[in-house]
């Protein structure tokens, strides 16, 4: 019985949790999609850092989402750490609780405060988006996409 009970509790969990990944998407298409790529190929970005070293203005408004992600999981690689910083980070963005390298905030500056238009259950949604959609580490994503 004790079996049973457990499996049922997982899959119920696993449920939930693939219900918050697929609302979260929806968030992310809604919300961030209109500056945040979600992916970014390795050739384009390539191109990006070109324009941007010549001193010009990239053709994106922010980093890809698999960037972001990647980079925030090298200082919050619990999800719940990870979730609970992006929640905050959305809601009340600034420079100085954010991880990006120097060079973003050049580039693109701080992003504006959107998660007050968010309800909480969507800040959850696409913060767990965010974390389970990119499985890339920090490192992986430097060695694929170098600088």
């Amino acid at each position: 019985m004790k079996v049973f009970t457990y499996i049922v509790v997982l899959a119920i969990s696993l449920s939930f949790a693939g219900d918050v990944v697929d609302k979260g998407y929806e968030v992310y298409k809604r919300s961030c999609s209109s500056c945040h790529l979600e992916r970014i190929s390795p050739d384009k970005l390539a191109k990006i850092q070109e324009v941007v070293k010549s001193g010009g203005k990239p053709p994106i408004k922010a980093p890809p989402m698999s960037e972001v992600s990647a980079r925030v999981k090298k200082f919050y690689p619990r999800e719940e750490d990870f979730v609970a910083f992006v929640k905050d980070y959305i809601t009340n963005p600034s420079r100085e609780k954010g991880v990006c390298l120097p060079m973003a905030y050049k580039i693109f500056g701080v992003m504006p405060p959107i998660g007050r238009s968010l309800s909480e259950e969507e800040r959850e949604a696409v913060a767990r988006w965010l974390y389970h959609n990119f499985k890339e580490s920090w490192e992986e994503f430097i060695r694929n996409n170098p600088h």
